[in-house]
C-alpha cells in the first residue's frame, strides 16, 4: 500500500512539474497565473537572495544538422561539436564532455587563441584612448582596417593573458603609460603629417560617456552613492537616485528619451561602440534639467564651501571641487563680479491655472458668481477646507478630479473655474450626476464671467447632460461650474467632469496649441513655484555645463 501512495512512479505520486494536467484548462491557467506570482515575488523582493542565470547540460547531447535554406524540416548535414576552424586550424578535434559548452569557453579564452586578448585589449585601448588600436572593434577579419600599432597589440595581448587575464592590471599598464598621460594639444607640425592622431602623437580630447557624466555630477555635488550590489533602480524618475548609473535599470522596449539623447547605445542590437554626436538637446536637457539645476544646488550647499567666510576662498575651492584646480585671475575676477551682482527680477508673473477649485456664491439678480475663494486644503486626491470634513469654517465643501460635494448653504457653492488662455469660441459637454435618495439634490449652473449663466440643471438621484453648444471667451475670461445644495447638504455628493473644446480659435492659426480640456484629466494640487537659483547656485550650475567638466581633456 504505501509503494502504492508514494513510489516514484505510483499514479499517487505524479512529479509536481506534470500536476497541471490533471486540472482542467480554467484550473490550470490560475495555478500557473499564482505560480507566475511566486516567481515574480521570489525575484524581485528585497530579501531575495542573490541568484545567477545558469544552464544545464542535456544528459543526452546530439549533434545539431545545417538547416537547408534556413527550414528545419529540411536539414542537412550533420555540425560536429568543434571550435572554428578559421581559429583552431584543420586539425581541431571534437568536443567530447556533454554539450560541449565548457570546451567551446576554454578553447575561446586559450592562450592558444590570441583573437580572443586581442579583441578585449583593443576594446579596452578603445574606451581609453577613444579609438581602437583596430578601428573596426567588431571585426578582426580581411575586410577590416589593419591594426595601427600591430606590435603593440600583439604586446598588449600578451601581457594580458600573462597576468591572468587581469583587466585591473591591463587598465594600469594602459594609464601608467607615457601615451595615456599626454596633453591633448600637441604641436602644429605633428598634425600636418598625422591629422587623424593615428600614430598617437597627443591625447584624444573625449566627451564623457551618458554614465560617466552622470555619475560624475553626483560625484562632484557630493551625492554619489558608492553601494556596490543590490537591485537595479530607476534613475531617470524623480526623485532622482543617487546610485551609480551602472546599476540604472534599461528596459528595452522603452528606453527614456534622456539615454537617447547622449548617445546611449542601443539595448536591442549590439554595439561594438558608441558613436559620439553633439546636436542641441543635449545643450537643451543640461540647462533645464530638474536633475542638474538639483546638483548644482548640492554643488552650491557642499559643507566645505559653506564654511568659507570670504567669497575669494568659497570660489577657489569650488574650483577645486568641479575641476580639481585653482582658477587662473582672470576666472577669479569674473567670477566675483558674477556672484556679487544683485539679483534680477522675475521678468514673468507666473500664469494663472487653467482649472482653479474654490466656494463661493451665486447672484441670482446679476447672474454672475458674486465671489470666488479658493479653498484653502489639498488631501492628495481632493480640495476642501481643513483637513477634517466638514470643515468648521466652509463646512462641506469638496472638488475632486470627477466631482465633489457643495456647502452648507447657496453661499458655499462648490465652484470648479477654468481660466481662457486665450480667445475663441467653446463647446461645453458634461454630465451632472446625483445618485443618493436622500435630500433635494443639488442645482449646477455653467457661468461665464462675459456673458452669465449659460446652462441651469436640477439633479436628484439622477443625471443630467450638461451640453453648452457655444460660448465666447477672451483671455483671463472665466468659466465656472457651480454646485450648490439647493435646500440643505444632505447626501448631496455629485459627480461633474466637463470637457472644454475650442471650437473656433481667434485667430484661426494656432493648430499646435491645446483645444480641448477636461476636468477629470486636468485636475491637479497645488502648483509648486521654483525657487529661482540664488548667485551661487547659478555659478555652479555654469562649471558644471563647462566643457572642462564634459571632456576628458
Amino acid at each position: 500500500l504505501r509503494q502504492v501512495l508514494y513510489a516514484e512512479n505510483s499514479p499517487a505520486h505524479p512529479p509536481s512539474g506534470e500536476i497541471h494536467r490533471l486540472f482542467d484548462v480554467p484550473t490550470s491557467q490560475k495555478l500557473r497565473a499564482l505560480q507566475r506570482k511566486l516567481e515574480e515575488l521570489d525575484a524581485t523582493h528585497p530579501g531575495a537572495p542573490p541568484k545567477a542565470m545558469v544552464l544545464e547540460d542535456n544528459s543526452s547531447p546530439y549533434s545539431p544538422h545545417v538547416f537547408v535554406r534556413g527550414n528545419p524540416n529540411n536539414p542537412g548535414p550533420e555540425v560536429p561539436r568543434e571550435f572554428l576552424a578559421v581559429v583552431a586550424g584543420a586539425n581541431r578535434k571534437p568536443f567530447r564532455k556533454g554539450s560541449g559548452r565548457l570546451e567551446l569557453a576554454q578553447a575561446i579564452a586559450s592562450r592558444d587563441n590570441a583573437l580572443t586578448a586581442r579583441v578585449i585589449v583593443n576594446r579596452v585601448w578603445l574606451h581609453h584612448f577613444g579609438a581602437g588600436l583596430v578601428r573596426t572593434p567588431s571585426d578582426f577579419g580581411l575586410r577590416s582596417d589593419p591594426p595601427t600599432h600591430p606590435e603593440l597589440l600583439d604586446y598588449l595581448a600578451s601581457y594580458f593573458i600573462d597576468e591572468g587575464w587581469s583587466l585591473k592590471k591591463l587598465h594600469r599598464l594602459i594609464l601608467l603609460s607615457n601615451t595615456y598621460q599626454q596633453n591633448s594639444d600637441g604641436e602644429t607640425r605633428y598634425a600636418q603629417m598625422d591629422p587623424d592622431n593615428r600614430l598617437l602623437w597627443k591625447m584624444n580630447r573625449r566627451r564623457l560617456d551618458f554614465e560617466e557624466l552622470r555619475d560624475s555630477l553626483l560625484a562632484v555635488s557630493g551625492n554619489l552613492d558608492l553601494t556596490e550590489g543590490g537591485h537595479a533602480v530607476d534613475i531617470v524618475g524623480e526623485p532622482s537616485s543617487p546610485r551609480r548609473a551602472v546599476y540604472g535599470f534599461v528596459e528595452r522596449q522603452n528606453l527614456p528619451n534622456m539615454f537617447r539623447t547622449f548617445d546611449f547605445a542601443s539595448p536591442d542590437t549590439t554595439s561594438p561602440q558608441r558613436f559620439s554626436t553633439t546636436v542641441p538637446q543635449q545643450a537643451l536637457f543640461l540647462m533645464n534639467s530638474p536633475f542638474v539645476i538639483q546638483q548644482a544646488k548640492n554643488l552650491a550647499a557642499r559643507a566645505e564651501l559653506k564654511s568659507c567666510s570670504r567669497p575669494e576662498d568659497r570660489l577657489r575651492r569650488l574650483y577645486e571641487v568641479a575641476y580639481q584646480r585653482e582658477p587662473d585671475p582672470d576666472e577669479l575676477k569674473l567670477a566675483l563680479r558674477f556672484v556679487a551682482a544683485p539679483p534680477r527680477e522675475p521678468d514673468e508673473t507666473p500664469d494663472t491655472p487653467v482649472w482653479q477649485y474654490g466656494y463661493g456664491e451665486f447672484d441670482e439678480a446679476a447672474k454672475r458668481v458674486k465671489e470666488f475663494h479658493p479653498l484653502p486644503h489639498f488631501t492628495g486626491s481632493a480640495w476642501q477646507g481643513g483637513e477634517k470634513l466638514p470643515d468648521g469654517q466652509i463646512g462641506w465643501v469638496l472638488l475632486n478630479a470627477t466631482g465633489g460635494h457643495p456647502g452648507n448653504d447657496p453661499q458655499h457653492a462648490a465652484i470648479r473655474r477654468w481660466t481662457a488662455p486665450r480667445e475663441g469660441k467653446l463647446a461645453i459637454n458634461g454630465t451632472l450626476r446625483q445618485e443618493n435618495e436622500a435630500g433635494d439634490g443639488v442645482r449646477g449652473r455653467i457661468v461665464s464671467s462675459r456673458v452669465g449663466v449659460v446652462g441651469e440643471w436640477t439633479v436628484h438621484q439622477g443625471k443630467e447632460p450638461t451640453a453648452v453648444e457655444s460660448v465666447e471667451v477672451k483671455p483671463g475670461d472665466t468659466i465656472d461650474f457651480v454646485v450648490d445644495c439647493r435646500s440643505g447638504p444632505d447626501s448631496d455628493s455629485f459627480s461633474w467632469a466637463p470637457e472644454i473644446q475650442l471650437v473656433q480659435p481667434y485667430p484661426d492659426n494656432s493648430e499646435a496649441l491645446e483645444k480641448t480640456w477636461d476636468a477629470k484629466d486636468g485636475f491637479s494640487g497645488p502648483r509648486e513655484t521654483p525657487k529661482p537659483l540664488d548667485a551661487w547656485e547659478k555659478f555652479a550650475q555654469v562649471l558644471l555645463l563647462s566643457n572642462e567638466l564634459m571632456f576628458v581633456d
